[in-house]
């Protein structure tokens, strides 16, 4: 019995090892992008910007721009003081919701830092315009939708456009829906209204999974 007593505490007098995690830096490092794109030519650059925490306590950070089915497409990275960075961007490159991923940030010791992830919608840039006629208490409006091309390089006619007429009754008021249209091949959309007195109209585009819609000016009728 006296073996086993001196066995116990000769037992607790040796030193646990205590498992270490890995050092994490203080403060943290965050990009911020914008939330929508639009590709209105051959090329453009994105700006991302990198935050205080990044300047203050990074030496090095990286974020993949990755597209839900085509994997990474872009990279964004942060080097030590700098507050922005821009990078590249080509109508060919697909459309739709980008994660920017954090892969890994690093602060002057070398300690990870911890990063955020955000996302940025990417899709082609559209134009819509208005005209109108009136014919006694009857106004007819012409909307005009064009779409940037990536193969042509500039806007073409955008067939099959979802289009909704809006219409006020005075410059301060709010727009208040009338009825909606579909562009034909030509990307123009007629719609009639009746309307006793005058009003201000305009034609909006709705979005789609590849393109921005749009609103027109105002026509005023």
């Amino acid at each position: 019995m006296l073996a086993r007593v001196a066995a116990v505490a000769a037992i607790s007098l040796v030193p646990t090892a205590v498992a270490v995690a890995p050092a994490q830096a203080a403060g943290s490092c965050s990009i911020s992008v914008p939330s929508k794109v639009s590709v209105y030519s051959h090329y453009r650059e994105i700006t991302a910007k990198y935050s205080a925490g990044c300047r203050t306590y990074g030496e090095w950070g990286w974020w993949s721009v990755v597209h839900p089915t085509q994997g990474p497409i872009q990279t964004f990275t942060y080097e030590d003081g700098t507050s922005s960075e821009s990078v590249d961007w080509y109508d060919f490159l697909p459309t739709g919701t980008y994660k920017v991923r954090p892969e890994g940030a690093f602060d002057h010791d070398y300690d990870n830092l911890p990063q955020n992830s955000t996302t940025m919608t990417i899709k082609l840039a559209s134009r819509t315009s208005a005209s109108s006629t009136r014919s006694g208490r009857y106004v007819t409006v012409k909307g005009t939708a064009k779409r940037y091309s990536p193969g042509a390089g500039g806007y073409r006619p955008w067939s099959g456009a979802k289009a909704s007429l809006q219409m006020k009754s005075c410059s301060s008021c709010s727009w208040k829906y009338v009825k909606s249209g579909t562009t034909n091949g030509s990307g123009v959309v007629t719609m009639k209204s009746y309307a006793s007195t005058s009003r201000y109209w305009r034609v909006v585009t709705s979005d789609t999974s590849s393109t921005w819609g749009r609103s027109s000016s105002y026509t005023k009728r």
